[in-house]
């Protein structure tokens, strides 16, 4: 099985550049907090990027070595359990069409994943994370039999800006479960959705990129 490539010709009419996010939250207590208080200050003491092209970079390298300390922590992930990954997943879909159009996300262990179009006239971003998060802590808690809090207070949110970026997040976020080392293949993870306009067909080739 070959790494998913998107052929730019197949680019559905829904993505809008400035319109499209990538967010990315997590549990709580998910990473321990002295963690991510050296990722922040290394990046606090980076170079102040001058191009579009420089925060890209320095994002992605924020958000790469962010993945890393994540997939390392296997003490708190309710989100591998089954139930639990399908209370998230059906909050995530539950706002498709209203708030947003879905373009694909991935449940992992102790993080989400989530790319999408904000369509017009829909809640501000905070407003829609605020929802997803309560009604899924609300609903897993339940489950677990627990109380407090279920997610990280805080979250991760980038505008998309460009096709080549939109392509390279799509792929990211489905290679996600591959280098967390939890599947051999990226279709093999169950917790993941791709919207049917992107077809699957588009990762049947790779560009090694």
């Amino acid at each position: 099985m070959q790494e998913p490539h998107f052929h730019r010709r197949h680019l559905p009419h829904i993505y809008l550049p400035e319109r499209t996010y990538f967010v990315t939250f997590r549990l709580k207590g998910s990473l321990p907090v002295s963690k991510i208080k050296e990722l922040k200050n290394r990046k606090e003491f980076t170079v102040i990027p001058k191009t579009k092209e420089e925060k890209y970079k320095q994002d992605s390298k924020f958000l790469l070595e962010y993945d890393k300390l994540l997939h390392a922590n296997n003490r708190i992930n309710y989100l591998k359990q089954p139930k639990i990954a399908a209370i998230v997943e059906y909050q995530l879909k539950k706002l498709d069409g209203k708030d947003y159009k879905l373009i694909t996300y991935i449940v992992m262990p102790n993080h989400v994943h989530l790319v999408f179009n904000k369509l017009e006239n829909a809640r501000s971003i905070d407003k829609i994370m605020q929802e997803i998060k309560r009604m899924s802590a609300y609903y897993a808690n339940k489950e677990l039999n627990k109380s407090g809090y279920f997610w990280q207070g805080e979250s991760y949110d980038h505008i998309v800006r460009s096709e080549d970026e939109l392509y390279k997040i799509i792929k990211y976020v489905l290679k996600n479960p591959v280098k967390a080392g939890l599947v051999k293949f990226w279709h093999e993870w169950k917790y993941t959705y791709l919207a049917p306009e992107f077809s699957w067909s588009d990762c049947l080739q790779s560009d090694k990129t």
